[in-house]
């Protein structure tokens, strides 16, 4: 009886559990984001994506209308009282004053019912809104995608009293730029997708850095016509079966980037290069961002040396472009005509571009005309005569910054040489041609001993992007020049290094210089900031950290991190996090420090450490930091469970990846040392381990590369490690024959 009882109680449970699981669930209240009949497309977008943003975070059906719908009580109201009527209603006289760039999320009334309205000062910061709102319920915004938060929360539509106003106005992100490892390499639909994320951190302006020898513009001038148009100075990354990292690599003979395969001859690379940024320049208008071009006045590709008698190559890793020589005034006509006619195709190829930089260049060259363009920029004194320029070399000679010495020298009066040939040009009229309309134009690297007189240097309007040294670090011990910029009298931004190619394909941390430098420009009136990087896959908590402190948050590298980690990949994983990150700034700081071109993506990479010299013990020190974060990466991953795993995941294997690129590195100088010693046993098998380290190294990054410079990483390695090193096995061998 007892044993019947208990099983007639168990079928009961078991009818009533099938019971009840057939009964469809009261489907949830669907959410309408209302916006404005006639709102402007970007607002249109805001709503769109509000939609998408909520419906993926509540799992409920969340559409967009132009009126309150009668069926659901859940309302966002999406825009401002300009362009949503029902934002006025509900607002009224209570809308908050907002710049350009405010923005609020703030819970509201609309006939007596609970709203919440999502809009701003400007339709482009109604869409940041829209993502702040996102932000506010736990999404939180990658570079390379969104991360939703494990935890659903619940829908509200009260207790919202949100208002951000920018401390940095101008958030600029680079673009195109050199090297195979970089931005360069990525087609269209890549770079849409990144901007798409920036968009979302609040960056406003997309900065496409060009050089002569690129095939993004075409001009003729005195009957010579450009033919140089490659990426990567010229440089070829050709794959075969005994290229590591093929899974990532898939079935490709060449690495390149794909909008230029089909790319054969220059008029064809032209075409792709144009398209290219062209789609990079229209996809940023379509979310509300401004772009901007940057490149030398005074270089040239190499072709229009015969009609620039005297010109000579720039200093470049490879001779693809000419400058002005020793002998050219600042008055040369020729010269002034072609600098004409390369700026107008920039300007007409890109009638839609906003703004461009002239930038002043890295290793100057016509030093000669320095104390020529000292004399015609000083007029009426106003730089303090000769012995202003004196003090100004004085002060560019004794500094601690790499340009220092008689390369500090060199760099002022080449400075001087940019800035006296731009107010020529500008005298010219040259700048007021029909291509270049309203276009905003900008100075770009101003040598530091020239910044406290940047108000007289630099022509009545124009702003000023600042590169005062290679690496964070660097600029942040640098602060009295900061405070010495006149940013209140020239608009001013400071180019922020997040990763230095100098250090090339290893990963790179800045945080606490990064804070250090975001304070002082908050502080002293700058108009912002743009990015410097070239690999962007480890740079996602450095974008939240600026897209957050540009908006007041003043929050450190620390909480920053907390902020992001946790919503996404659960509690306790952000504190392994940043004991990992900690230790990869250590090993940033140790390699600018001893060797700041440790791994610089260019021939002889990695065979240059092939020396009798002893090894260096902060090698070792960096290899055990790397391993040591690498330790905590994989720790976050397991805290991390059901959350973004790959994010934990892609560290852990790019620190394992460096990891092995030290121990290639130390197995290279071994060889070294035992090739000087005559031990050709040793030397081998020290190139025999270099190799194998770096096949795994390899290897390991292709388990998790996510963009073309990941890959373009792996290309790099073969080119400039592997394949060299394989040779000089060949040649061990074969003298040992």
């Amino acid at each position: 009886m007892k044993r019947s009882g208990a099983l007639m109680l168990l079928a009961s449970a078991w009818v009533a559990v099938s019971v009840a699981s057939t009964v469809p669930a009261a489907p949830a209240e669907p959410i309408a984001v209302v916006v404005g009949a006639h709102a402007p497309p970007i607002e249109q977008l805001a709503a769109r994506e509000c939609a998408q943003i909520l419906g993926k975070l509540f799992g409920v059906p969340a559409a967009v209308s132009a009126r309150v719908p009668t069926h659901t009580k859940r309302v966002v109201l999406v825009g401002s009282p300009a362009t949503n009527g029902f934002v006025k209603q509900s607002a009224g006289a209570a809308w908050p004053k907002l710049t350009d760039q405010g923005h609020v999320v703030r819970s509201s009334k609309l006939a007596g019912k609970d709203v919440l309205v999502v809009g701003g000062g400007s339709p482009q910061a109604t869409l940041w809104s829209v993502y702040e709102l996102g932000y506010q319920f736990g999404v939180r915004y990658l570079l390379y995608g969104d991360a939703y938060p494990m935890e659903r929360p619940a829908f509200r539509l009260t207790g919202f009293n949100v208002k951000l106003e920018p401390t940095l106005r101008l958030r600029s992100w680079r673009t195109l730029n050199d090297f195979a490892i970089g931005t360069e390499s990525w087609g269209l639909a890549d770079q849409k997708k990144l901007l798409r994320q920036l968009a979302k951190l609040k960056y406003n302006r997309v900065l496409m850095s060009v050089y002569p020898w690129q095939p993004y513009v075409d001009f003729e001038y005195g009957g010579v016509k450009k033919q140089t148009g490659v990426l990567w100075y010229g440089h070829r990354y050709p794959l075969d079966g005994d290229t590591p990292g093929r899974t990532a690599l898939k079935d490709l003979s060449e690495f390149g980037n794909p909008d230029f395969a089909r790319a054969a001859t220059y008029a064809d690379r032209v075409r792709a290069g144009v398209g290219l940024a062209k789609g990079i320049l229209d996809e940023a208008h379509r979310l509300g961002m401004t772009a901007a071009l940057t490149f030398s006045p005074l270089e040239f590709p190499k072709e229009f040396a015969a009609v620039l008698p005297g010109s000579r190559p720039s200093p470049a890793p490879e001779p693809l472009a000419i400058g002005p020589g020793a002998g050219q005034s600042l008055n040369d006509p020729k010269l002034l005509g072609l600098a004409a006619a390369q700026l107008n195709a920039y300007a007409n190829t890109y009638p839609g571009i906003d703004a461009i930089y002239l930038s002043l260049p890295e290793f100057p060259d016509w030093v000669e005309q320095g104390p020529a363009a000292w004399k015609l920029l000083d007029q009426g004194g106003k730089l303090g005569g000769d012995a202003g320029y004196q003090a100004v070399l004085r002060a560019a000679r004794t500094r601690s910054t790499v340009a220092s010495g008689e390369r500090g020298v060199r760099s002022v009066n080449g400075n001087l040489a940019v800035l006296a040939f731009v107010h020529k040009l500008r005298d010219n009229s040259v700048l007021a041609l029909p291509g270049m309309g309203r276009k905003e134009v900008g100075l770009v690297g101003v040598d530091a001993a020239l910044l406290s007189q940047l108000d007289a240097v630099t022509p009545a309007g124009w702003s000023a992007l600042h590169f005062v040294d290679y690496t964070a670090p660097r600029v942040a011990a640098q602060e009295a020049v900061l405070q010495s910029v006149p940013a209140s009298k020239v608009r001013s931004s400071l180019i922020l290094t997040l990763a230095d190619d100098n250090m090339g394909v290893l990963p790179q941390m800045t945080r606490a210089a990064l804070q250090k430098l975001v304070a002082r420009l908050s502080e002293n009136s700058w108009e912002g900031f743009s990015t410097r990087y070239w690999m962007p896959g480890d740079l996602s908590p450095a974008a939240h950290f600026l897209s957050r402190n540009s908006f007041g948050a003043a929050l450190t590298p620390q909480k920053a991190l907390e902020e992001l980690a946790t919503p996404m990949c659960g509690a306790g994983v952000a504190l392994a996090l940043e004991k990992g990150f900690a230790q990869i700034e250590e090993a940033t700081l140790l390699m600018d420090q001893n060797d700041l071109g440790f791994s610089f993506p260019v021939p002889g990479m990695l065979m240059k450490h092939y020396r009798n010299q002893p090894v260096p013990e902060w090698w070792a020190r960096v290899r055990d930091l790397f391993g040591g974060a690498s330790g905590e990466m994989y720790r976050a991953n397991t805290r991390s469970r059901g959350g973004e795993r790959d994010f934990t995941l892609y560290y852990a294997k790019r620190l394992d990846f460096a990891l092995f690129y030290m121990n290639a590195v130390e197995a290279v100088r071994l060889a070294g040392i035992a090739k000087a010693k005559g031990d050709r046993t040793a030397q081998k098998e020290q190139l025999e381990k270099a190799e194998e380290a770096l096949y795994t190294a390899s290897n390991t990054l292709a388990e998790v590369a996510r963009d073309q410079s990941d890959r373009g990483v792996l290309a790099i390695l073969d080119a400039y490690a592997f394949r060299p090193l394989r040779k000089e096995l060949a040649s061990l061998a074969g003298g040992a024959r």
